[in-house]
């Protein structure tokens, strides 16, 4: 098993435990960036050393909150031999926090100015449509008639009277 999978499961862990309140993150950067330092990474990799004195070493290097959970997880990675794996976790688990707060600007242009429920409805839809938290930035144009126009990114999606009798102009045209 890749040493990538053994941390993702620890990083998951501990990412389950941040989405709870848990405050573990600074002290966790803490002891990634220690055990990231080329002589604790030789400590850490040589099995001369105790793993009793690898944890302590480790557990000196935190001062911030989050330490009990951090130094469990610490002593848990060294009784497998696994410490050195500690700045892999760390950043596995600032990816996926990354991840988690993405969110993604929605351009939603309307004929009338939407009420608070409309909008919430449609933040909620457009958050499970794209996997992301979405922040609406509401536009009024009458000229549009009535319906919405969703513009994403790049991506423009036209809910639109206007785009739709264009639309029929345009077939019957050609």
């Amino acid at each position: 098993m890749s040493t990538t999978k053994i941390s993702r499961r620890y990083a998951t862990a501990l990412f389950d435990l941040i989405q709870e309140g848990v405050d573990i993150q600074p002290a966790l950067m803490e002891a990634a960036s220690f055990a990231a330092n080329d002589e604790a990474k030789a400590i850490l990799e040589s099995p001369l050393y105790p793993d009793e004195m690898k944890q302590a070493m480790l557990n000196q290097a935190i001062s911030s909150s989050g330490k009990e959970e951090v130094s469990r997880l610490i002593g848990l990675l060294c009784s497998r031999g696994k410490a050195i794996l500690l700045p892999e976790i760390a950043s596995l688990v600032t990816e996926m926090l990354a991840k988690a707060e993405s969110s993604v600007d929605v351009a939603i242009t309307s004929a009338v100015d939407l009420d608070s429920d409309i909008q919430e409805a449609l933040s909620k839809g457009l958050s499970s449509a794209t996997g992301k938290k979405t922040r609406l930035v509401m536009d009024t144009d009458k000229s549009i008639l009535g319906g919405i126009i969703i513009r994403i990114g790049d991506r423009r999606i036209d809910y639109s009277v206007k785009g739709r009798l264009d639309g029929l102009k345009k077939a019957i045209v050609s």
